[in-house]
C-alpha cells in the first residue's frame, strides 16, 4: 500500500485515498474479489485504475456506455497509463490498434461493453493476454430489479470464470437485494463487500401530491432561474410535449429520450453541458454518464418506479458539493396500485421489484425524515437530516406532515378496494404491508384494451413465456405486464422505438408485432 500511495500521488495527482478506497484497493492487490458500493464522486474508477498502474494488468473494465469509456481513456492518457477500448464507435484502424495493444500486452486497461466481451474471440484474446482483474462498472445493471438492467450483464459471471481472474464489481446504487443479486450473478466465491454511506448532505428532498403538474413545475423553475436541472417524466411523448411547453413559457428546455435519433440526442446533451440555466426534460434514458457538476435540481413530474431509480436520479444533482434540490410529485391513486395486488410468492424478480416500489411509495408518504427513510431502504441507519421538507419548518410543518398521514390512509383504503388489506404505509420494514406486482396492468385509471389490442397482448404474453423458459428467467424479467400492454397499444415498428433495457430479446417482440399486423 505504500507503493500504491506513491503511484497515487505520482500518476493520479492525489495526496491520499478518499474514504473507503484504500480498503478496496488492498483487497484487490491481495488477489481477493470485491463488491464496492460507493456514492458518486467517491472515486470508484480509481479502484481498478490504480492496480493497473501498479502492474496488476491487464485489467478488463466492463462499462455500459461508450461515453463513459471515452471519458476515462482521456483521463488515463494524462496519467500515463496505457489503456484501450473496444466498442462499436471505433474506426477499423482504431479497432486494429486496440487489438494489437492487447495481444502484445502493452495495454494495462481494456474497456469494453458486455456485449463485446461475450464473443468467443474476445475471450480467447483476453485469456491469452493473461487478465489480472475483471472490473464490472455500473454493476447494478446485473440486477433484474434494477431500472437499468442489461441482459448481457447476466453472462458476466460465466465469462469471469472463463477468464479465471479476480472480480471487482462497483456501483453507486445497490440496496441489500441488489447487492445479493450482484453477488449471486457475478462471483464464484464470496467477495469482500464494501458499502459506503448513501447519505448526501448537500441534497434537499421534497415531495408533493400532484395537482397541476405544469403549474407546480413552472413555479419551481421560476424560483431557480439561471440554474440547470433535469425534469424526469415517464414517457417520450410527455418529454417532448413538456419541453415544448416550457420553451413556449420562456425557459431554455430540451427533451431527451430513446426515441430521438442519435444525432439529436447528442446535440441536446451537448447543449445541456455547455449552456447555463438549461432544463432537460427526460426519461430514464438520460441516466448513466450524466456528470454536469453544477446541476442544481432534479424534478420528478412522475414518481420513479423504484427507490434505487430515484436515488440514482437525484444523485446527478449537486456533484460540485453545493446545495441542490430534489422535488418529486406523486399521485395517491397510482401509489395505491403498488399495494393492491400480490406477485407470485415463488417469483423472486417480481418480489424484489415489488419491494422497491413499496419503498418508493413509503418515501412519498412518510411524515418522518425523508433521508432517514431513504437510507433505511438501503439498509443504513441515520439521524434526521434537517434539510428535507419534513425536517424543515419546525411546528409550522406539522399540518403538512399530518396531511401526509392522511394521504397514507387514503392510499391504504384505495389499495384495500384493489384487493389488499388497509395497512399503514408509513410503517417500518417489519410491518405487514400488502405486496404489489411491479408490472401492474390494471391500475384504477388505466384504459381498457380494444379487442385487437387484447389479442396482440395475449400473443405477446405467449412469446414472453417462451423466451423466459429458454433463458431460464422469470417472465417479468423478460418484460413487465405493463410493457406488454404498451407494446400492444403502440405497436412499434422499429427496434429504436423500444425502451432500452426494459425488454429481453426485443427483436423477437418486434417480429411478433409485425407478423400480427400482416
Amino acid at each position: 500500500m505504500d507503493e500504491a500511495r506513491r503511484v497515487l500521488r505520482a500518476r493520479f495527482g492525489h495526496e491520499d485515498f478518499l474514504p473507503g478506497q484504500a480498503a478496496v484497493v488492498a483487497a484487490l492487490l491481495g488477489g481477493r474479489d470485491a463488491l464496492a458500493v460507493m456514492p458518486t464522486g467517491a472515486g470508484k474508477s480509481l479502484l481498478y485504475q490504480l492496480p493497473a498502474a501498479l502492474g496488476v494488468a491487464p485489467v478488463v473494465v466492463v462499462s455500459p456506455l461508450i461515453s463513459l469509456m471515452r471519458d476515462q481513456l482521456r483521463g488515463l492518457t494524462r496519467s500515463g497509463v496505457a489503456a484501450v477500448a473496444l466498442h462499436s464507435g471505433q474506426s477499423e484502424e482504431e479497432h486494429g490498434a486496440a487489438l494489437a495493444a492487447i495481444a502484445d500486452r502493452r495495454a494495462k486497461l481494456v474497456y469494453l461493453a458486455p456485449e463485446r466481451l461475450a464473443g468467443d474471440g474476445t475471450i480467447a484474446l483476453l485469456r491469452a493476454a493473461g487478465v489480472a482483474l475483471l472490473a464490472v462498472d455500473e454493476a447494478h445493471c446485473v440486477s433484474h430489479w434494477g431500472h437499468e438492467f442489461r441482459p448481457d450483464y447476466a453472462q458476466l459471471g460465466e465469462i469471469a470464470a472463463r477468464l479465471g481472474a479476480p472480480v471487482l464489481a462497483v456501483t453507486a446504487t445497490a440496496g441489500p437485494r441488489t447487492r445479493a443479486e450482484i453477488i449471486a450473478s457475478l462471483f464464484t466465491r464470496a467477495p469482500e463487500v464494501f458499502v459506503s454511506s448513501f447519505a448526501r448532505p448537500n441534497l434537499r428532498l421534497s415531495f408533493r401530491p400532484r395537482g397541476d403538474a405544469l403549474g407546480q413545475l413552472t413555479r419551481f423553475l421560476r424560483r431557480r432561474e439561471g440554474e440547470s436541472g433535469v425534469v424526469y417524466v415517464n414517457s417520450r411523448r410527455k418529454a417532448d410535449a413538456m419541453a415544448a411547453t416550457l420553451r413556449g413559457l420562456g425557459f431554455d428546455a430540451l427533451a431527451y429520450h430513446a426515441g430521438l435519433d442519435a444525432a439529436t440526442r447528442a446535440a441536446h446533451q451537448d447543449a445541456f453541458f455547455e449552456r447555463a440555466g438549461m432544463t432537460m426534460v427526460a426519461t430514464i434514458a438520460f441516466g448513466m454518464g450524466v456528470d454536469k457538476k453544477d446541476l442544481r435540481f432534479i424534478f420528478h413530474a412522475d414518481t420513479p418506479n423504484s427507490i434505487e431509480a430515484y436515488y440514482q436520479e437525484i444523485g446527478r444533482a449537486g456533484r460540485d458539493g453545493r446545495m441542490a434540490d430534489a422535488l418529486a410529485l406523486f399521485d395517491p391513486r397510482e401509489l395505491s396500485g403498488r399495494f393492491g395486488f400480490a406477485p407470485p410468492a415463488d417469483d423472486p424478480v417480481a418480489l424484489g421489484e415489488t419491494e422497491r416500489r413499496r419503498a418508493m411509495a413509503r418515501l412519498c408518504l412518510t411524515p418522518a425524515c425523508r433521508f432517514q427513510t431513504l437510507l433505511a431502504a438501503f439498509g443504513e441507519e441515520s439521524g434526521r437530516c434537517g434539510r428535507c421538507d419534513n425536517c424543515r419548518g419546525g411546528l409550522l410543518a406539522l399540518p403538512r406532515r399530518a396531511g401526509l398521514v392522511a394521504q397514507g390512509w387514503r392510499v391504504a383504503v384505495l389499495a384495500r378496494f384493489s384487493g389488499a388489506g388497509a395497512e399503514r404505509l408509513d410503517e417500518p420494514e417489519e410491518a405487514p404491508i400488502p405486496a404489489v406486482t411491479p408490472s401492474l396492468s390494471i391500475a384504477p385509471t388505466e384504459e381498457r384494451l380494444s379487442v385487437a389490442e387484447e389479442r396482440l397482448y395475449r400473443e405477446l404474453n405467449r412469446l414472453r413465456l417462451d423466451i423466459a423458459k429458454r433463458r431460464r428467467l422469470a417472465p417479468r424479467a423478460v418484460a413487465s405486464d405493463m410493457m406488454l400492454r404498451r407494446l400492444a397499444i403502440t405497436r412499434p415498428s422499429m427496434i429504436d422505438d423500444f425502451p432500452p433495457g426494459e425488454i429481453v430479446d426485443a427483436p423477437a417482440f418486434l417480429r411478433e408485432i409485425a407478423a400480427y399486423d400482416e
